[in-house]
């Protein structure tokens, strides 16, 4: 009896495992496609940073796992660091980007010795008391602001023919509403493999109506190889480049602390304070090991909160294995390759609740505030200002030095430092006060 329950248990493990390692794979492969274009890299240069991307993706999760914050987080390519390498390549000359590539490589290996330093520091209590429901909240609504434009141009077809597309609108929509339904009323195993089936669905279909093109500029040489390190070159230094890869670094932190914040209330579990010091040395380390693969930073994402409450997967085994997988797929080519066939619509479809329960995260943070003027004006104008930047065209900080450009172009990085300001400088209220207060 026992065998036949932990056979299921492993089955149930590995079905989940699965699910984890799509979850992963819809946040890793539009980044070597967009990056690679902005820097003008080959078919070829493209689909081995792909697999660089996912080795990376897997090993720095598993580092968390077992040396970082211990919790069901996944990491994935930051969305500040997206921003730096594609604003950097878009900016810089065409001679010019195979040595850009080696500076950021140089940028990323010094911050993440940084901040694996930093964490061993004892401020991060300190750190943390920053961090306030207000703030909090006011991040997650601009984290989800700032990508619910790359949602809905995917969803609506946008993105793939310019325009509003019948056929992916219906897709998309058929999608999530599988995932809703599935995560409300199903029961079990069911309720968990929501988002599995949805991709499942939502794949199948766009093969039904013949919208996916298999156009293989690129055919791989052999069904192994190992992920190369410092692909880019050798690492080159930059005063510039290393600034903005310090600070981008440190704002970084609040990502940190975030995504374990709402990893730990999606697991209604009390998070330790070391867990935020060993995140943000984890987090170091894996900088430290995106510069030596030549591959974009990586961070834990927050939406890994969203996913665990969609899907009521709260253990570590089936991360584990989904990292393992993800991992596995950096070093097989093909394999690579044909995941990587994903079309961004239905990864974007397949993220929608689990982005929308972010949103619901931080408006129930900000609904537990009293609703006195002085927090009114310090949610308010954060916000107001945040998301409006993100409205602003690129151009408009050509003026700006290129390592406060980095920032100052960033409407949630705005808003985020705005809030702070607000909350503990501007508008800062008296000791002993519950704002102060993260739980």
């Amino acid at each position: 009896m026992n065998d036949i329950t932990n056979r299921e248990n492993g089955l149930l493990s590995g079905v989940q495992g699965l699910q984890w390692a799509v979850f992963m794979l819809t946040n890793v492969i539009a980044v070597p496609v967009v990056v690679g274009a902005a820097f003008h890299m080959s078919p070829a240069e493209i689909s081995t940073f792909m697999q660089r991307m996912l080795f990376v993706s897997g090993a720095a999760t598993l580092i968390q796992l077992f040396i970082g914050h211990r919790l069901p987080v996944v990491e994935g390519a930051a969305g500040m660091w997206w921003a730096i390498f594609i604003l950097l390549g878009t900016m810089s000359a065409p001679g010019e980007q195979g040595l850009l590539l080696q500076q950021l490589e140089m940028g990323l290996i010094i911050a993440g010795i940084f901040l694996a330093i930093l964490g061993f520091l004892p401020i991060i209590e300190n750190i943390l008391l920053l961090f306030t429901p207000i703030v909090t909240g006011v991040y997650l609504i601009l984290l989800v602001a700032q990508l619910s434009g790359s949602f809905f141009k995917s969803i609506l077809g946008i993105s793939a023919t310019g325009q509003l597309d019948g056929k992916i609108v219906l897709i998309c929509l058929i999608e999530i509403v599988m995932i809703l339904l599935i995560s409300l009323k199903a029961n079990g195993i069911w309720k968990s493999m929501g988002p599995l089936i949805g991709i499942v669905v939502g794949w199948s279909l766009f093969h039904f109506f013949g919208l996916i093109h298999l156009e293989k500029a690129h055919e791989p040489t052999s069904w192994f190889t190992l992920p190369q390190l410092l692909n880019w070159g050798s690492p080159k230094f930059d005063v510039g480049i290393v600034l903005t890869s310090i600070i981008t670094s440190v704002v970084l932190i609040s990502n940190v602390i975030a995504s374990i914040l709402v990893v730990g209330i999606a697991l209604e579990k009390e998070v330790k304070p070391n867990q935020y010091s060993k995140g943000i040395f984890g987090n170091g380390v894996n900088l430290f090991v995106s510069g030596i693969f030549s591959v974009v930073g990586v961070v834990p994402l927050s939406v890994s909160a969203g996913f665990i409450t969609t899907t009521g997967i709260k253990k570590m085994r089936p991360l584990i294995i989904g990292a393992v997988i993800i991992m596995a797929a950096g070093f097989l080519p093909y394999i690579a390759e044909f995941l990587s066939t994903l079309p961004l619509e239905v990864a974007y479809a397949s993220l929608f609740i689990p982005f929308s329960q972010m949103m619901g995260f931080g408006i129930r943070d900000l609904m537990g505030q009293e609703p006195s003027s002085r927090n009114l004006l310090v949610i308010g104008l954060p916000l107001m200002v945040g998301i409006g930047m993100m409205f602003m065209p690129p151009q408009s900080f050509e003026s700006v030095a290129p390592w406060l450009r980095n920032i100052v172009a960033n409407g949630l990085l705005v808003g985020l430092i705005f809030c702070l300001l607000l909350e503990h400088v501007l508008f800062r209220e008296k000791k002993g006060s519950d704002s102060t207060n993260n739980n």
